[in-house]
């Protein structure tokens, strides 16, 4: 099988790329590298083709799919990012999906979109089923959204066969580690060197994180459906972020103590899925929360 992973040698991307490998996929890497990184690629750089380019570039688009079976597009600009430049979010996230949706119809390849819990908005009921209201409250989650109007529409009036995956909130080896952190990740760099964790706001909201070899494998086991479903990937049980930093304060033999600062502006404020829909097409969620911050501590102090 031949694949192409936009935005590999980012977070999820290259751990899907990991997996993709270690199932035998003949894999293309597409990345810009401005946030994804070389050396997440490291464990099968030698089985891997690396192309540096920009899933808003047509021509390169099209030549990438042309030989492609499947395409997992996870290109993306990140939230953070997002909300400091809006234009080039409509750019990256609706337009190149719209290049990867075309180019994909044009060669008969197959589309993976991942999307994300970010639709949504704050939830109205939970769990979260795949029918939940999609109310996004930033441009990240608004784009998001649009990208898989764009799969949906190429896949009901141009038969593009197609899977849109929402993930929740994905931590583990190789999430970023700079002002666009996540909060685990901004956690455990504040723990590693003594200082508490800071939470923005009350601490109350909370999330589905789910550990990124979950997501990778859930990726790779729900791209194989034939007919084009939407399903969340999570892991069915939501944390509340101070629940989250005693969780790792514990850890860390350290004492129960947060720092609280502003909230961040539209946050969302709860998130839990539904991923019965997943779990029946063979997505099995693995990692709990206590091993999945074990395991990502102890890649944390093996790469610092």
């Amino acid at each position: 099988m031949r694949s192409l992973v936009t935005g590999g040698a980012g977070f999820i991307g290259s751990n899907l790329v990991n997996e993709l490998v270690d199932h035998g996929d003949e894999v293309t890497v597409l990345d810009d590298f401005s946030v994804g990184r070389m050396d997440h690629l490291a464990d099968c750089m030698d089985s891997i083709e690396i192309v540096k380019g920009s899933v808003c570039d047509m021509d390169l688009m099209r030549k990438l799919i042309s030989r492609t079976d499947t395409v997992y597009h996870l290109a993306v600009e990140c939230l953070m990012r997002c909300n400091g430049n809006p234009a080039r979010a409509h750019e990256v996230n609706v337009g190149g999906t719209f290049n990867a949706c075309l180019a994909a119809h044009e060669a008969h390849a197959k589309m993976v979109y991942i999307s994300s819990s970010e639709i949504y908005g704050t939830c109205r009921y939970v769990p979260m089923r795949e029918s939940h209201p999609a109310t996004p409250q930033s441009i990240y989650g608004l784009s998001k959204l649009m990208g898989e109007e764009y799969v949906e529409f190429f896949n009901k009036y141009y038969g593009l066969p197609a899977v849109i995956i929402r993930p929740f909130n994905t931590y583990g080896p190789n999430h970023r580690d700079d002002q666009y952190s996540a909060v685990i990740t901004a956690f455990i760099r504040q723990l590693e060197i003594g200082e508490y964790p800071v939470i923005e706001g009350t601490g109350e909201q909370s999330r589905d994180f789910t550990y990124v070899s979950d997501t990778a494998a859930g990726i790779l086991t729900l791209s194989k459906l034939k007919q084009c479903e939407i399903m969340n990937i999570g892991s069915g049980k939501a944390i509340s972020i101070k629940e989250l930093a005693s969780t790792l304060l514990k850890i860390y033999g350290m004492e129960d103590k947060c720092i609280y600062t502003d909230p961040r502006p539209n946050d969302v404020l709860k998130l839990e899925a539904d991923n019965r829909l997943a779990k029946s097409h063979g997505y099995k969620p693995r990692v709990s929360m206590e091993e999945g911050l074990r395991k990502y501590i102890a890649c944390w102090r093996k790469n610092a």
